[in-house]
């Protein structure tokens, strides 16, 4: 709804500069939607921050990578009456966006690293729920 509304308000501007700013609104509100959820799950009882700052500074933008690829996707289906999408369409662009996340989450491990440094290390390996874990509390 936030896109249609920006597309609407700055149609009169230059194409370049239309693209300049619904760029920067898709980046802009996967990082805020991003952030809220990061910020939303921090007290639940499973999860435990190595670095809670850099989580939320730095998490949420790694988070913010699979709103930033769909939220265009979303917004272009059915987004003309005249030529509705059928089900494979949508199939193979749900799939395309899930492949484009992964190939942008696989170039942030290669080139950026890990969100904390090496010397913070977690404190239990594994998930907390799984085998192993009450023997060691």
């Amino acid at each position: 709804m936030t896109l249609r509304r920006l597309r609407h308000s700055i149609a009169d501007l230059p194409e370049k500069v239309q693209w300049i700013f619904e760029a920067a609104w898709i980046l802009a509100l996967s990082y805020f939607i991003a952030y809220l959820e990061t910020l939303a799950i921090s007290n639940f009882p499973y999860y435990q921050f190595v670095d809670r700052s850099s989580m939320y500074k730095v998490g949420s933008l790694f988070y913010a990578s699979y709103f930033i690829v769909s939220f265009p996707m979303f917004l272009r289906i059915d987004e003309k009456p005249s030529k509705p999408w059928d089900l494979p369409r949508v199939a193979v662009d749900a799939l395309g966006a899930a492949m484009l996340v992964t190939i942008i989450l696989d170039l942030w491990r290669l080139f950026l690293g890990p969100i904390v440094s090496d010397s913070k290390q977690c404190l239990q390996p594994g998930l907390p729920w799984f085998p192993g874990h009450a023997n060691e509390t």
